[in-house]
């Protein structure tokens, strides 16, 4: 005890008592203390050393290693109102454009018709003697050519419509061949004499007589006429035999069809001359060209006057034969200028339109020019084409117009 009465309080770092022990346990929480610290730094510097050597910087420890990593802001809202741009929609395909119509050989639109069987030609005579012919008014194309005597022939061509009788049917021609050929290989005719069958040969003209036609051609009666005025022929028939050696349609464009672009000149009446004996005018009326020949109406058939929508004048020089005869020896024509160019002349709509026509070969049909050199347009519908004769030749024609 002390002077004061009071024990004193042990001293803990004292020799005595426990006081040595606590000592020891504090010296050795110090240094364990420490020893963490020594190590979290020296943890640290080897993360940092290994980040600088990678290039790459350490990351910033947190204080607390209990707190979330830092948020990702979001991207910045779009301002109110903006609106969406609309997808883009793909540019519409541009349609193909339709095929052109495949027309009839007289410009229409076929009615109910195959319009790609092949076209036929019947030769048909045009001796006064033999009229009234029959079945002209239901071809689409006619040609007349001049023949021996001074009188003419037509080339009567059907595509796609059809005539159930047809004459009267007489022989053919040099000529026929280059009149022809465009449209079809197909030829209904009483026959042909040597030359002139050479010359269908060389053409592979298919050549269908009265003893090849069987039912297609049939003779019929005329009182006081002799036979070679009789025979008529049928278009089916002769078109389902000439189809088997040849079904090629007649080409397209064969003729331009079309609106009446060049005005011309307001004509009335044409008159033609083949010579002598046979003389042609085309006067219009009733909205089309009505046919007479020597000084009356030409009929068909049934009776009806011959009209057209179109007549198309071809100039040409003709020269008389030297090796085709008819049995009276009287000599045959043939056409010297079946290529080459020459004056031409449409009569449609009440107009005259002067032009030329051009043929580069007898298997192409010929091009019609206006004398500006644009192309000739005809009518739809029916086409009568004059090949008449020049002045050049030994055949001579005439031509002359009434306004």
């Amino acid at each position: 005890m002390t002077r004061d009465g009071v024990s004193p309080r042990p001293d803990p770092f004292g020799a005595g008592g426990g006081g040595g022990s606590l000592r020891k346990i504090e010296l050795f929480l110090v240094v364990i203390t420490i020893a963490g610290t020594i190590g979290v730094l020296t943890f640290a510097a080897g993360t940092f050393l290994e980040a600088a050597a990678e290039g790459i910087e350490p990351a910033a420890q947190s204080e607390d290693q209990g707190e979330p990593p830092p948020a990702i802001e979001p991207p910045p809202a779009e301002p109110q109102g903006a609106e969406e741009p609309e997808p883009e929609e793909p540019e519409p395909e541009e349609p193909e454009p339709e095929p052109e119509p495949l027309l009839c050989l007289g410009g229409r639109r076929p009615d109910g018709v195959r319009v790609k069987r092949p076209a036929v030609a019947i030769k048909v005579e045009n001796a006064p003697v033999a009229w009234p012919v029959s079945g002209l008014e239901k071809a689409e194309i006619v040609y007349e050519e001049l023949v021996e005597g001074g009188v003419t022939r037509f080339m009567v061509i059907y595509h796609c419509t059809d005539a159930p009788k047809v004459g009267p049917v007489r022989s053919a021609r040099v000529v026929d061949p280059a009149i022809m050929k465009p449209y079809t290989r197909i030829l209904g005719a009483a026959g042909a004499n040597a030359i002139v069958q050479r010359a269908l040969d060389k053409a592979r003209v298919i050549s269908i007589n009265e003893v090849k036609a069987g039912s297609a051609m049939r003779r019929v009666y005329r009182p006081g006429l002799a036979s070679e005025h009789t025979l008529y022929g049928s278009t089916k028939g002769l078109r389902k035999i000439g189809r088997q050696r040849f079904d090629k349609p007649p080409p397209q464009g064969v003729f331009s069809y079309g609106s009446l672009k060049f005005k011309g000149r307001k004509l009335r009446t044409v008159s033609m001359s083949f010579g002598d004996i046979t003389q042609v005018v085309y006067r219009w009326s009733e909205g089309k060209w009505r046919r007479f020949e020597d000084g009356a109406p030409f009929l068909d058939g049934m009776g009806r006057q011959i009209a057209v929508d179109n007549v198309l004048i071809e100039r040409h020089r003709i020269n008389y034969s030297k090796g085709v005869v008819d049995v009276a020896g009287t000599p045959s024509t043939e056409i010297a200028d079946t290529t080459g160019s020459g004056a031409a002349f449409l009569l449609r709509d009440h107009r005259l339109i002067r032009g030329k026509w051009v043929r580069k070969s007898v298997k192409k049909p010929a091009t019609f020019k206006t004398l500006k050199g644009k192309e000739m347009v005809l009518h739809r519908g029916k086409t009568w084409v004059e090949l008449l004769p020049t002045r050049k030749g030994q055949a001579k024609g005439s031509l002359s117009f009434s306004f």
